[in-house]
């Protein structure tokens, strides 16, 4: 029996005795000075940043840890763990990919400008109309953006991530917050204006 097996049965033992015991703790942390170098080489191989990688590498043996009992094979612990870590990276590659579509979206759509915060303007022609910021100012709207969302009451944030994020925002309103489409406009069209108070007026 190799060592990772040893230890893995003895952390699966000692967590159905009692879950989270000391002698599991130890038992897992062997595990994770054997494998945490390599593990933490593949996060670094599929994300951007050091830091990036590190908080991938603990997510990695958190899960592992949860997940132990789904171990088929002892041992095979090694190649298990990882595909925990290059799933956690897939993960985080894809929740940074929908911030950033966020992001750019707020910014082309320049949600600040008075005119896209009038009820009277289709939501889809302001849409194309808008201008695109250049990086500078696309900056400083993000950065002013971010902290004004996190003032608007939740229905108001959610309805705005919704219609920048979804495919059909109205649906998918319908199924989060249980409003008609004409429902999920007026509270777009609320969301626009409180946010534009929140931000004053900026300059095109």
């Amino acid at each position: 029996m190799t060592d990772d097996a040893r230890d893995a049965q003895a952390a699966l033992a000692a967590r159905n005795d009692s879950a989270a015991t000391p002698d599991a703790h130890r038992a897992f942390a062997r595990i994770y000075d054997r494998h945490c170098a390599v593990v933490r080489a593949l996060c670094l191989r599929h994300l951007p940043t050091d830091t990036d990688a590190d908080d991938a590498l603990q997510e990695t043996f958190l899960r592992g840890f949860r997940l132990l009992h789904e171990l088929s094979d002892p041992d095979g612990l090694r190649p298990w763990l990882y595909a925990i870590a290059r799933n956690v990276c897939a993960e985080r590659r894809r929740s940074a990919a929908r911030r950033n579509r966020h992001e750019q979206a707020a910014a082309e759509e320049r949600i600040v400008m008075s005119g896209l915060a009038s009820t009277n303007h289709s939501p889809h022609t302001a849409r194309r109309e808008t201008p695109v910021p250049d990086a500078a100012e696309k900056s400083e709207v993000l950065s002013r953006l971010t902290a004004a969302l996190d003032e608007l009451p939740d229905d108001e944030r959610l309805a705005i991530h919704l219609y920048y994020l979804e495919p059909d925002p109205v649906a998918a309103a319908g199924a989060s917050l249980g409003i008609s489409r004409s429902g999920f406009y007026k509270l777009l069209s609320r969301a626009r204006d409180h946010l534009a108070s929140i931000l004053g007026p900026v300059a095109p």
